[in-house]
């Protein structure tokens, strides 16, 4: 099975064409404001290079979230129309349980990726060493994030842009319960992608392309000023 995986939840965006569970490429580009403008040419570009065409392609795995809320509606809408012109199956794959699945640590051990939300803030979740996740998605101050790891009593292995940004602050709240994954566990891995879309469609676990919602753990901002201005206008900060 040929399965083409799209992850636009970050400022790097992830692109992996995998064959069964081999990664046959991988591409990572930092997109900043430029996502719609690149995204259709670089899967164009990572096909090609492969002497590859859409018409060879199995299944759509799409990374879900949480993260950047127009990243991923630009990817999920990329991820949904090729799935639903090409009459194949989608599934979607949650970004922090990729990153967990790619980090590894000692099976003692919990593993919390971390994507920036904001300054002071992250999109978390906390996964066991084997990638089974405990917690619900959440964006959270680092504040409350931590105290809720502190009050688990165990050891934390950290990875993605959030748990960076904010290691020494980390640090200095877990002392040596915390370790850092390397830096190229910031981002989401083709691989990881990959291997947990093909369980889910092993499983026949398979997405509605019309009706697949990328994972929101806060209201996008626009929105949420547009309900304030139907009732009558709020000033301050939005409600997360």
């Amino acid at each position: 099975m040929l399965t083409l995986a799209i992850d636009s939840s970050q400022d790097i965006c992830t692109l992996a064409i995998g064959r069964g569970t081999s990664v046959v490429a991988e591409y990572h580009f930092a997109h900043k404001m430029n996502l719609l403008r690149r995204l259709l040419p670089n899967i164009d570009s990572i096909l090609s290079d492969n002497e590859l065409t859409t018409s060879d392609i199995d299944a759509i795995i799409f990374g879900s979230g949480p993260g950047s809320f127009t990243g991923l509606r630009i990817g999920g809408t990329t991820a949904k129309s090729l799935a639903y012109v090409l009459g194949k199956p989608i599934v979607a794959v949650g970004t922090l349980d990729a990153m967990a699945y790619g980090a590894t640590t000692a099976e003692d051990s919990l593993i919390c990726p971390m994507i920036f939300a904001r300054v002071d803030e992250v999109y978390w979740g906390l996964f066991e060493a084997g990638g089974n996740r405990l917690t619900d998605y959440a964006v959270s101050s680092i504040s409350d994030v931590l105290d809720d790891l502190v009050n688990r009593k165990k050891r934390v292995h950290f990875c993605g842009t959030g748990a960076r940004r904010n290691w020494e602050t980390i640090a200095a709240k877990l002392a040596e319960s915390a370790t850092l994954a390397p830096q190229w566990n910031d981002y989401t891995r083709g691989a990881a992608l990959i291997d947990l879309g093909l369980k889910r469609l092993d499983a026949g676990d398979v997405e509605d392309a019309m009706t697949l919602s990328p994972i929101y753990v806060r209201k996008p901002m626009a929105k949420t000023l547009s309900e304030q201005n139907n009732r009558g206008g709020v000033s301050g900060t939005p409600p997360r």
